[in-house]
């Protein structure tokens, strides 16, 4: 466990410890000159009164998705916008050509106004064109950092106050790579909300900050590839009832927005129910309507400090015993891994040390962990189709070899707070 605090983010949990519970002051943050082009928030008398949701949907398209970004604004304006539920969006996208298929003699056009760059926002409204967005623009920022959390902290703070709710979804999409977008200095090379343009991401302490800067969420989603990891969910553990996505890489159109807005919109106001809703615009379409292999789950995380402990406790005792540090070398071929080779199913992980440790102490810490994470942290897992067996719900980092393990994954809020760090080092080394 690393007990020096990278200072930057020391400084950041100060800054934000000190907001009060609901509040998004952004000028304590130094996010008062954001955005570059102003835009109005309708006094307190003339906003519109609230509705059940605000769903806030923040899109990096500035890198290759900038195609399937217009595809997902048509999805939600099929959608729309409805008396229930206010659906705010900020896309940011690059030109992004259709792909040459040498097997067409008439290769896809690009979709109508796929040329602008930078990011817009929008209010969602209802159409029936699954080409053209016709809703209109509140905002256009010619160079907008999707990468920058500060941007997104402004967008979260903006969305609720000019189109207030009595709960708050937020989603943030495009390129995602889990706990490996954390940032030591000098910085990684990608995370979520990849933007191609400025080489920026969010970080996953970045998130958890931007999120709480505005006010949280009852529900976080990710729409990427590999988020839902214990690393990143640990730094999610204030800002959200309920967080959903993914253990596995994900399509490149991602949620089915039209099917998932629809029941959100149909559905019980509650958070949990929000939250299925994703699962249905998901998990449900892509393994309903086109057979694919897909993870998706709803996981609390409020239950991540009492997880966090469970596996520090584990971690200890497997330190403590070379035969335990060998077993993981013995069975791991046995282990299921993702796009992330380095990504252990926690679940899978703890039940092949209750099942093969030849420590009492290790195997009931490990049944703990399983215990813990049945009943009280993952509350939804669709691993559905024949490529996602053994998916349980949350990943951990566990790299098969020695030369894949990353020292910047000390820097996690995760490494610093356990032993898990230490653990896995420990083990991959043994194997040198």
């Amino acid at each position: 466990m690393n007990v020096k605090l990278n200072p930057f983010f020391a400084a950041l949990l100060l800054l934000i410890s000190a907001l009060p519970a609901g509040a998004f002051e952004l000028e304590a943050l130094n996010l008062a000159g954001l955005p570059a082009v102003e835009i109005p928030v309708p006094p307190a008398e003339d906003r519109p009164a609230p509705k059940e949701w605000t769903v806030l949907i923040y899109v990096s398209a500035r890198n290759n998705l900038g195609l399937e970004a217009i595809k997902d604004v048509n999805e939600m304006e099929a959608a729309g916008s409805t008396g229930k539920v206010n659906v705010v969006v900020e896309m940011g996208r690059i030109v992004t050509a259709p792909p040459f298929n040498p097997f067409s003699s008439v290769q896809e056009p690009a979709p109508p106004q796929a040329d602008w760059t930078g990011s817009r926002r929008f209010l969602m409204v209802k159409d029936a064109d699954p080409l053209k967005i016709n809703s209109p623009v509140l905002a256009h920022f010619p160079d907008a950092d999707m990468g920058d959390w500060k941007h997104l902290a402004e967008f979260i703070a903006w969305g609720k106050a000019a189109y207030p709710a009595r709960k708050y979804m937020l989603i943030v999409g495009g390129h995602g790579s889990g706990w490996r977008g954390v940032k030591p200095p000098p910085g990684a090379a990608k995370g979520i909300s990849y933007d191609e343009p400025s080489g920026h991401h969010i970080s996953p302490a970045e998130l958890a900050a931007a999120i709480k800067a505005g006010g949280g969420v009852n529900v976080y989603a990710s729409d990427a590839c590999l988020m839902q990891t214990v690393e990143v969910i640990y730094d999610l553990k204030d800002s959200a009832e309920y967080v959903v996505g993914s253990q596995e890489t994900t399509p490149g159109s991602g949620y089915n927005y039209e099917v998932f807005l629809k029941a959100l919109a149909a559905g019980p106001s509650d958070s949990f129910s929000a939250a299925q809703s994703i699962m249905k615009g998901f998990s449900e379409f892509y393994y309903g309507t086109q057979k694919m292999s897909v993870t998706m789950s709803i996981v609390r995380p409020s239950a991540a400090p009492e997880l966090a402990r469970l596996m520090d406790k584990f971690a200890r005792l497997v330190l403590a015993s070379p035969a335990d540090m060998a077993l993981y070398h013995e069975k791991k071929w046995g282990l299921r891994n993702f796009e992330d080779e380095d990504a252990r199913d926690l679940y899978q992980l703890m039940k092949l040390y209750f099942d093969n440790s030849p420590t009492p102490a290790v195997r009931e810490a490990a049944k703990e962990v399983i215990v813990f994470l049945s009943e009280k942290f993952i509350l939804r897992n669709d691993a559905l189709g024949h490529k996602s067996k053994d998916a349980n719900g949350v990943s951990v980092f566990f790299p098969l070899f020695y030369m894949n393990y990353k020292p910047k994954y000390e820097y996690l809020t995760f490494s610093q707070t356990t032993h898990w760090d230490e653990m896995v080092k420990a083990v991959v080394d043994s194997k040198r």
